[in-house]
């Protein structure tokens, strides 16, 4: 008898001892990063054919490049400067899996005859993620939001890589009482699972330059964006660790329960 009392009192003291857990019984989202690359998707090494033969968009997957382009490897798509459209802008469709925060793109530019001779490039940029749209939609050429860029230069000078962040895609703040106990977890956007989640989410990226169809800023502005290389492994990076300088923040996603 002694003895389970003794028990008993050592169970007691332990648990007036330790730290509370917290009982807000809703999802607590957590924001697992993953690094996602461009590949080759589509008939043709150009997007752009690729679209009109069949509305291909250039996919991705976690696997890096692996090989170069001396090997016959990689592909890419021209831009021109002009509004939204799908066979002018590249388009990049893919999914990524659980709660995201935020993003990185990463890409890579040839300009062709090195036209370009601003330090900085703006970008526009439309997006969805399960077909809600994370940037404004209004009327050409509005469409979207723009972000702007430095881009630095390979160290063989045959293409200029352009990094930028997109935030407000989701969130998860713990709320605390007066006493500093949890009690409960706002969230938002894409937080919609406990822990990193598990459900598939599509998501769709618009990316071209922002300019106009005249033929003075065709001159300035044709590029192209490439992709599948060693030399230039483009994509994205979910929920990174650091944001890069270059950022644009989304309307914050609302999905229907």
């Amino acid at each position: 008898m002694k003895t389970r009392l003794l028990t008993m009192l050592v169970v007691l003291l332990a648990a007036l001892g330790a730290p509370a857990s917290a009982t807000h019984g809703g999802i607590h989202p957590t924001f697992r990063s993953e690094r996602v690359y461009f590949h080759c998707t589509g008939a043709t090494k150009l997007y752009n054919i690729n679209y009109w033969i069949s509305e291909s968009n250039t996919g991705w997957s976690t696997t890096p490049p692996a090989q170069s382009v001396q090997e016959g490897a990689g592909c890419g798509g021209l831009e021109y400067g002009g509004f939204t459209n799908e066979a002018y802008d590249v388009v990049f469709e893919g999914t990524f899996t659980g709660n995201l925060r935020d993003m990185t793109i990463d890409v890579h530019q040839l300009l062709l005859g090195n036209a370009r001779q601003a330090t900085t490039e703006t970008l526009r940029l439309n997006a969805w993620i399960d077909g809600v749209p994370i940037f404004p939609v209004g009327t050409q050429p509005t469409n979207g939001r723009t972000v702007t860029v430095a881009p630095v230069r390979s160290s063989s000078g045959a293409s200029e890589r352009f990094l930028f962040s997109i935030t407000n895609l989701g969130f998860a703040r713990d709320i605390f009482d007066a006493d500093g106990k949890l009690i409960d977890v706002e969230t938002g956007g894409v937080a919609l699972e406990d822990g990193d989640g598990s459900a598939e989410h599509t998501f769709l990226l618009y990316l071209g330059t922002h300019g106009n169809t005249t033929s003075a800023d065709l001159k300035t502005k044709l590029g192209a964006w490439v992709w599948d290389t060693t030399e230039v492994p483009s994509g994205i990076t979910f929920n990174p660790s650091t944001l890069e300088p270059a950022r644009v923040a989304a309307d914050l996603p609302v999905f229907e329960q």
